[in-house]
């Protein structure tokens, strides 16, 4: 497996969502469900088609140095691009990882779309891989990405100060979480029932 997935990514689905591996083909379809807003507290801002060509291309090199697995998020309902997130800082001999550079289309943001992917990621991580510790990391400022961590069950562990420059220029502040293997269980569990609706 230590190299396989890397080789071979995976593709993880259900009835609603299905991610699968990012390629540079992805990109424009990101672009059609774009918005500005979107990338203001993440690393850099992407409006135009070459900006979203070298985000992807980034993410997909990270895969090839076998520490990356970038997806895009497809609604199967329409068959369609609406987003893309990843697991990054992937180490299978300490059974650690990230979860982050999650964006989707406005339309489906604060919807069953987040709550899908992040279960079947975090199956994934858990069940598949072995993973002893998932780690999320957010903007200080985005108060909606912290209640959506916590609404999963994730520890909030404290903030990175002065964690990164943001392509404004703002250095910002990351609040960190985690979750490890023995609470997977009870949050599988809570993801169940709410029915991954919220």
């Amino acid at each position: 497996m230590t190299t396989t997935i890397f080789h071979s990514p995976p593709t993880l689905e259900n009835e609603k969502v299905k991610l699968i591996p990012l390629e540079i083909k992805h990109s424009k379809e990101l672009l059609e469900v774009n918005d500005p807003e979107i990338w203001r507290y993440m690393l850099l801002e992407i409006t135009t088609l070459e900006e979203v060509e070298k985000w992807v291309t980034a993410a997909v090199r990270l895969r090839d140095q076998q520490t990356a697995l970038p997806f895009a998020v497809v609604l199967k309902e329409q068959n369609k691009i609406i987003g893309s997130t990843r697991l990054f800082e992937i180490n299978l001999t300490q059974k650690s990882c990230e979860l982050g550079s999650t964006w989707y289309s406005k339309d489906h943001q604060r919807s069953f779309v987040n709550s899908n992917c992040k279960y079947l990621i975090l199956q994934y991580c858990f069940e598949v891989l072995g993973m002893m510790r998932v780690q999320l990391k957010t903007d200080e400022r985005n108060l909606r990405s912290q209640k959506a961590i916590e609404r999963m069950g994730a520890v909030k562990e404290g903030v990175l100060r002065k964690e990164r420059i943001l392509s404004g220029g703002y250095v910002r502040n990351a609040v960190v979480y985690s979750i490890i293997d023995e609470e997977w269980p009870s949050i599988k569990e809570g993801f169940a029932l709410r029915d991954l609706k919220y």
